[in-house]
């Protein structure tokens, strides 16, 4: 039976390959917090419209299709540009 046994020139690639992928995935990370993500909670679209809006209006305009949403455990989550383009018509 052989057995195979990785060099010290094995294990030191290994290590810069994973380095490679772990600094590449900070980095995106990183790039992902200072895009500054744009995106609205049905508590945020509330306070900045002063409590002019209520839930029950924002449930009926996503089930119209005028306001895109995504439901994520249980929480409603919006794009600032979507709620900016019906915001402002």
């Amino acid at each position: 039976m052989a057995i195979n046994i990785p060099t010290t020139e094995d294990l030191q690639d290994l290590m810069k390959d994973f380095e490679k992928t772990m600094y590449g995935k900070i980095e995106a990370l990183f790039k992902a917090e200072n895009s500054g993500l744009d995106i609205y909670t049905n508590k945020r679209i509330k306070e900045e419209m002063g409590g002019d809006i209520s839930d029950d209006t924002l449930a009926r305009m996503r089930e119209r299709g005028e306001l895109p949403a995504k439901k994520v455990s249980g929480k409603w989550y919006y794009k600032g540009e979507d709620i900016r383009r019906v915001f402002t018509e």
